[in-house]
């Protein structure tokens, strides 16, 4: 390895490092102490009381599973990751399908490990992109366009399954409600995107009601207020070009993407016994749209514990087996939590190894020709 490669492996751990600095000591301690008692207690308590299994249960059902069985659910899933650099590469234009996955696995394999670590995965994104020659400006525009359609997606998908749960008569008149609420507010977030692409006025209207917004919330966290509305029109500044030309492979390939991942859910709950008839794939999409929705919460990296005993908690509510829901969830997330680690360290090193990947920042003057 040259010594380029070596100072570079440094990265992630400097990334992390910057990630703690910017906290106070007490603080970092804090969120620490906070994270780990959180996933103790979850794992502990919460999950068996929530399945009413041992973990002994739990284990006898990944006893069940033959070599083929993993060997199909891990050819699904690196299938499924590979979608992701659809979006990556609509995102950010040149960057090659190779960089884009090492890219997926660095930023999500350091998210994975740092409670409240998203700056510190965004972080990588820089680190990696600026070294094959990616302005800054160009990548903040790739982050802010995927953070968007990754929100969209993430708020979509819950209002489609419990649509779909009331249609074919699944659900409680409860959900009527929130199903209709949760369409409404998908409807004003769509119009508002689209209205802040169609003009800098509009864009700086919208951006207004957001300011407003934001301050009222500002307030009550006590946090200093940001210039909301500047930030929405320089959104648009940023990003109408790419949208205009990349919107459509840009949805095809998070749809795409998502699908995948349902996919690989519903694999997970049927290769762990559960059958048709105790879940049907209406149930699943509804229990995996709440399971995407937890991986946002921060306390814990990309909310382990809370994705795991949520969506064990949802598919027993629609009927899955308990042991078999839970031996499910758990070979879904190692799959998409655990595993993504040691290959995220794999990319890191293989971003380190490859020299030819090295470029000089371009600027986007050079890029656009």
């Amino acid at each position: 390895m040259t010594a380029e490669g070596i100072e570079a492996l440094r990265v992630p751990a400097e990334l992390v490092e910057h990630e703690l600095a910017a906290k106070s000591p007490l603080r970092r301690v804090a969120e620490l102490g906070l994270s780990l008692a959180a996933v103790v207690a979850i794992f502990a308590f919460a999950i068996p009381a929530i399945s009413e299994t041992h973990y002994s249960e739990i284990w006898s059902q990944f006893s069940q599973l033959d070599g083929r069985t993993i060997a199909g659910l891990t050819m699904l899933w690196f299938l499924v990751m590979w979608t992701y650099t659809g979006v990556l590469v609509a995102a950010l234009p040149g960057l090659r399908r190779s960089q884009a996955l090492v890219l997926n696995f660095g930023g999500s394999a350091v998210s994975n490990v740092v409670p409240f670590g998203g700056a510190a995965g965004v972080g990588a994104t820089y680190a990696m992109g600026m070294s094959w020659g990616f302005p800054p400006s160009v990548i903040t525009r790739s982050i802010l366009v995927t953070g968007v359609w990754n929100v969209f997606t993430k708020l979509g998908l819950p209002v489609a399954a419990l649509l779909l749960l009331v249609v074919d008569g699944q659900a409680t008149g409860g959900l009527v409600v929130p199903t209709c609420v949760g369409l409404a507010g998908l409807g004003v977030g769509i119009a508002g995107f689209a209205l802040v692409l169609r003009s800098d006025d509009l864009a700086s209207r919208v951006g207004a009601i957001v300011d407003r917004a934001g301050t009222l919330v500002t307030r009550l966290v006590r946090r200093p207020q940001r210039d909301l509305r500047a930030a929405v029109v320089d959104f648009r500044h940023q990003s109408i070009g790419l949208l205009r030309a990349c919107w459509k492979r840009l949805t095809a390939w998070m749809l795409l993407y998502t699908l995948g991942q349902y996919l690989l859910l519903l694999a997970c709950v049927r290769a762990c016994g559960g059958s048709t008839d105790e879940l049907g794939w209406i149930e699943v999409l509804a229990a995996f749209t709440f399971a995407n929705l937890l991986t946002t919460i921060a306390i814990t990296p990309s909310g382990v514990g809370f994705v795991e005993a949520g969506t064990v908690a949802a598919l027993i509510a629609f009927g899955g087996p308990p042991a078999g829901s839970a031996a499910a969830v758990f070979l879904f997330r190692a799959f998409t939590y655990l595993l993504e680690i040691p290959l995220g360290a794999v990319g890191w090193a293989l971003w380190a190894m490859k020299a030819t990947w090295r470029r000089p920042v371009l600027s986007q003057q050079t890029q656009r020709s």
